[in-house]
């Protein structure tokens, strides 16, 4: 996620914050009594200690999900709560369910153990003191009840909507199920949007909008996992690829950018793939080195890379993951196409709704 840098990891997933929390601390350290019921440095430490309890939750999800054989990519710490990215969604819909429930139930199961501190420490805690007067320990024990049950609720994006998915999953169709589960999490967000103009609670409408547009991605991207099928990169990849040598200069690549179609180019040294020159790194090359500067000296030599027989959905996957818009597709370490994002946008808008069977046949295996 851009904007986010790492503070640490935990069992080799790595934890990072984006720098809008900052931002977030240096509100509650001045102006935080509005906010989180106090301010200054107690207030600071109150809002780390409600993350370190965001970070227990997401890190659960991200354990079982390691557990189901998904890679997990990180986990990020937002002013809104927290998210572990995983590089693969679940398989089956009782992974689902396992993966989504385990955020809660960690939750519950901190919320009793420092309930149990409290009583080791002889702090008396109950549920009339779970307010922003009472104990530190008080107050997060009551973030961490509020943060199962907020989640528990069957909603999308949250996990109680994930749950819902997968439970609609065991007897429907992936596409149906999300569509059910981003239904009630949209009417949800509708109510909640209404209910905090009422009381003029903006935190409330910030969390319907949010809802609202959770769920409003999560079912377009079911929808292009469900276009984009059992295709393969060597379905939608670009055949004709223009490519460069590590010692031409960028005036010449520029050339072949505005005169063509495509964007980034594979850096061919011989018939070996050495690298990637995307029109990001053209641009910026371009205005502040020159058109003689040589394409080595600009180029990445790290880059993902797919085979002809890789599902079109992972390739896409792949981009997400590495933030890049264009893979090379291999076979037998020799390259033979160029997939893009465009190209699987082209493929998603033909196939979206309709069989594309037609365009599979005739090809090689």
């Amino acid at each position: 996620m851009k904007w986010s840098f790492k503070i640490g990891s935990i069992f080799g997933i790595p934890v990072k914050v984006h720098v809008t929390f900052i931002l977030l601390l240096l509100l509650v350290y001045f102006a935080g009594f509005s906010l989180v019921g106090t301010s200054g440095f107690y207030g600071v430490v109150f809002v780390v200690l409600v993350f370190a309890s965001v970070v227990f939750h997401e890190l659960s999800h991200a354990l079982v999900a390691r557990y189901y054989g998904i890679n997990v990519v990180d986990i990020t710490l937002l002013p809104i709560g927290g998210v572990a990215r995983m590089a693969s969604p679940a398989q089956r819909p009782i992974e689902e369910i396992l993966i989504a429930g385990a955020g809660p139930a960690a939750s519950i199961f901190l919320a009793f153990c420092l309930w149990f501190v409290a009583d080791i420490m002889d702090v008396q805690v109950t549920v009339s003191d779970f307010s922003v007067r009472s104990s530190l320990l008080a107050q997060l024990i009551a973030v961490n009840f509020v943060l199962a049950l907020f989640n528990m609720i069957p909603a999308f994006p949250m996990d109680g909507g994930r749950v819902l998915r997968g439970i609609l999953g065991l007897y429907l169709s992936p596409y149906s199920a999300t569509r059910i589960a981003v239904g009630v999490g949209q009417a949800f967000s509708i109510a909640l949007f209404f209910l905090g103009l009422l009381t003029m609670n903006f935190f409330m409408i910030l969390i319907a909008l949010f809802v609202y547009l959770g769920a409003e991605s999560e079912e377009r991207q079911m929808g292009i996992m469900v276009s984009l099928g059992g295709a393969t990169a060597r379905t939608a990849m670009i055949t004709d690829v223009d490519t460069l040598t590590p010692d031409q200069n960028i005036g010449e690549a520029a050339e072949k950018f505005c005169r063509g179609f495509q964007g980034d180019f594979p850096i061919m040294d011989g018939n070996r793939l050495v690298g990637i020159l995307t029109r990001e790194m053209l641009t910026e090359a371009l205005h502040k080195q020159g058109a003689d500067a040589q394409v080595s000296r600009v180029m990445t030599r790290e880059f993902p890379t797919a085979l002809e027989d890789t599902p079109l959905i992972d390739v896409l996957q792949k981009m997400q993951d590495s933030n890049t818009k264009s893979i090379p597709v291999m076979a037998s370490g020799q390259l033979r196409g160029l997939i893009t994002l465009e190209q699987i946008g082209r493929y998603n808008m033909l196939c979206s709704g309709y069989s594309c069977d037609f365009l599979h046949t005739g090809q090689k295996t």
